[in-house]
């Protein structure tokens, strides 16, 4: 990635990629190709050497499981000089959800909960627009996530811009929770090319509105279809965490039976933010969880796709060999009960068998 490659956070911070840790700020001055930390980074991975902001890379890898750098890899030809043609910039975090393992640079939403529950997060700086960064002559890939693109001002800028420009051409990826889509996007996104959604959903009707708060199961499975209408390019993200290790076969069984195949879903592991305890593998209930994995196993997407066959068996194993640390499991509780207090809703409601782990504390 940081040879073809820029990302670029809510906090203008500049990464290997959006899985990385910060390299350094971004400001206008910086040049992608000549730049002395970028060029470090890309001295080190040509001799094989590891870099730091890669970490949590190499820890799925370490733990047998396939990772973002992995997948980026076989995605991407070898080069060996620096070619600026994918873009991924974070700069607005305008969303209309609340999920639970989000945080306010990726959610106004979250960000105005934040501040009501008196939770501090440093305030994003979002100094750099989009339109601003990006070269437009140059541009092959775009990856645009939120907030929610859907609903972003500077999304829909730099559409009528590329169309100006001729550009459309340039391969789209976009994330989205498929709540809401907006007709003045999906009008702009026609008259592009070459179009790829990746739609984020992390359970099966109820389970899902409880983590990707509000969200409404009718509305999202009826603007996946309008999605279609676009592209066949539609892939599924599921957040893998405390709140789905043990009812995400239902989910999948769903995905893989209602939308044409190859359906192509992605399992990627949850990163505690605000120190929340979020991890799949501290859910205590570990027969329970690993009985609805191994179902899994009967997917044909397990069957027949080798990353998530392989991520499968990476959650299979962590359920199997972390060891459940109770005061982590009394400080998500803490943070959890917290959202759903704001929320005014109750945990037993909607994740009863989450509910019932309170006795492992």
């Amino acid at each position: 990635m940081p040879f073809v490659h820029l990302h670029i956070n809510e906090n203008d911070q500049i990464k290997p990629c959006c899985y990385g840790d910060p390299i350094k700020q971004y400001d206008n001055s910086f040049n992608y190709i000549t730049d002395p930390d970028m060029n470090q980074i890309r001295s080190a991975m040509l001799e094989g050497h590891p870099v730091s902001q890669c970490e949590n890379c190499y820890k799925i890898e370490r733990n047998g499981g396939e990772s973002f750098r992995q997948r980026n890899n076989n995605e991407w030809n070898f080069v060996s000089t620096p070619n600026l043609v994918y873009y991924d910039i974070r700069n607005d975090n305008t969303c209309n959800l609340l999920c639970r393992m989000c945080h306010p640079g990726a959610s106004s939403q979250i960000d105005k909960e934040y501040k009501k529950l008196g939770w501090y997060w440093p305030d994003s700086s979002r100094k750099n627009k989009l339109t601003d960064i990006v070269n437009i002559n140059t541009i092959e890939n775009l990856f645009v996530a939120g907030g929610e693109p859907t609903l972003m001002p500077e999304f829909a800028t730099f559409l009528e811009r590329a169309i100006e420009k001729k550009r459309t051409d340039i391969k789209l990826r976009i994330s989205t929770n498929a709540t809401n889509i907006n007709k003045k996007i999906l009008e702009l996104l026609k008259k592009f090319n070459n179009i790829e959604f990746t739609v984020s959903i992390d359970g099966y009707n109820q389970v899902n509105k409880y983590i990707r708060w509000p969200s409404d199961w009718d509305s999202i499975t009826d603007n996946i279809h309008k999605l279609y209408k676009i592209t066949s390019n539609i892939s599924f993200n599921v957040t893998v965490s405390i709140w789905n290790i043990y009812n995400l076969s239902k989910l999948i069984n769903y995905l893989e039976s209602t939308y044409p195949p190859p359906t192509t879903i992605f399992l990627n592991e949850a990163i505690s933010v605000n120190n929340n305890n979020i991890s799949p593998f501290n859910y205590p209930d570990k027969q329970s969880a690993l009985e609805d994995l191994v179902k899994m196993k009967q997917s044909i997407s397990y069957q027949k796709e080798e990353f998530f066959k392989n991520k499968l068996d990476y959650f299979i194993r962590g359920v199997e060999t972390t060891e459940f640390i109770s005061n982590n499991l009394k400080q998500f509780f803490i943070f959890n009960d917290a959202l759903d207090h704001s929320r005014k809703i109750k945990l037993k409601d909607y994740l009863p068998e989450l509910e019932e782990c309170r006795i492992y504390c």
